[in-house]
């Protein structure tokens, strides 16, 4: 049987029943970004798939459905994307249908879509935010509304 090579990484997810689950989501080698960080939102947002593996630290592996995530806080920092983008970063607080908020900034990669309107309206279920430096894919299917500076 062939099987995909995949890199292990740690995750902390938050459901909309308001259980988080730490452990290791499994992304392909062709979704890493041009200094090797795993791109989440993009295996979320291309996999038409309704579930994805995950492996929590307690050792049980499940499938979690996409539609159930709030949001995936991850250990990357957003030293690659102050450095891929000239573009000044927008502030944004989010929140949530389980009365949660993350505040945070959005990377804007194109001029013409600069302001967080555009970031947000944008065709996909999850994006980037980050809050403190550390990036969180949040889905967007789960946010009530948007404060944006």
């Amino acid at each position: 049987m062939y099987e995909i090579p995949k890199i292990s990484v740690p995750v902390e997810i938050l459901l909309i029943n308001n259980e988080t689950i730490t452990g290791n989501m499994f992304v392909t080698e062709d979704l890493l970004s041009a200094e090797g960080n795993p791109l989440i939102e993009e295996l979320l947002n291309q996999d038409e798939d309704r579930f994805f593996p995950f492996e929590s630290t307690a050792g049980a592996y499940r499938l979690i459905n996409k539609h159930q995530v709030i949001h995936i806080r991850t250990e990357q920092s957003d030293t690659e994307m102050r450095e891929r983008t000239p573009i000044k970063p927008r502030n944004l607080v989010a929140h949530f249908t389980n009365d949660r908020t993350i505040y945070g900034l959005v990377y804007p990669t194109m001029a013409e879509e600069s302001r967080v309107s555009d970031i947000i309206n944008e065709d996909v279920d999850f994006i980037a935010i980050y809050q403190n430096a550390q990036k969180v894919i949040v889905n967007r299917n789960h946010i009530i509304y948007v404060n944006a500076n």
